[in-house]
């Protein structure tokens, strides 16, 4: 994909341990790095500028969904043809993003890196937020009819994706939290958008999605799904 301009987007929230380390990683593999600094109150956003990156920061915090939703009209504007997105905390190895362009060349318009399909870090209380919301958000969005005809994302709460420009401009994105990652799903589905996950292994330990996110998701993409 050597004739596409690819950016990477990577938000984040008080992040200045990690940030610096993810970014400088990201540089080796894509055009250009747009790091979306969400209101941090620590040096974040200084860190990040440091490794030579385009940074947004704004204040107060808006939540990932406004950072993502920022970072992709920049990119955009800026003339990517394909974005990355990835998060900041230093779970997702960026030595992955050649494999994700490999995939988007094979003739598909996004790439979800699944780590129910690798290794999957997180914390027991969270197990049930996670699979749970997984469940919820291929029923909005795929519908109960496509359960067994393969048509289900694995990992629909994956902050590492792929997507080729013109496939994003389909999108109609709303939400500014971490209902992000579910309306991404759902507005693949509504698109019919041509989607591949590969498997992925994450390098921490992570929060995962409580319970109480879950239902704050579930609701989001409910009103979505039923116009309300």
């Amino acid at each position: 994909m050597s004739s596409k301009k690819v950016f990477a987007v990577i938000p984040g929230y008080n992040v200045e341990k990690t940030v610096g380390n993810v970014v400088r990683e990201t540089k080796k593999y894509v055009d250009e790095v747009i790091y979306v600094d969400d209101g941090s109150f620590d040096n974040s956003a200084k860190v990040a500028k440091k490794e030579g990156v385009l940074v947004i920061k704004y204040k107060p915090n808006m939540g990932k969904g406004f950072a993502l939703r920022t970072g992709f009209k920049t990119a955009i504007r800026l003339g990517a043809d394909v974005i990355i997105t990835l998060d900041s905390d230093g779970q997702h190895y960026p030595k992955y993003i050649p494999k994700f362009l490999k995939i988007l060349d094979m003739g598909y318009d996004v790439v979800v890196g699944s780590r129910y399909a690798g290794r999957f870090y997180t914390f027991p209380r969270n197990v049930i937020g996670n699979f749970g919301l997984n469940f919820i958000t291929n029923f909005l969005s795929y519908g109960p009819q496509n359960l067994f005809r393969h048509k289900w994302l694995g990992d629909t709460q994956s902050g590492y994706r792929a997507f080729r420009v013109e496939a994003l401009k389909k999108m109609n994105l709303t939400s500014n939290r971490y209902e992000i990652e579910g309306e991404l799903t759902f507005e693949i589905a509504k698109n019919n958008l041509k989607v591949k996950e590969i498997p992925i292994i994450t390098k921490a330990k992570i929060k995962g999605v409580t319970i109480m996110d879950g239902i704050n998701n579930a609701k989001f993409l409910f009103k979505k799904r039923f116009r309300l």
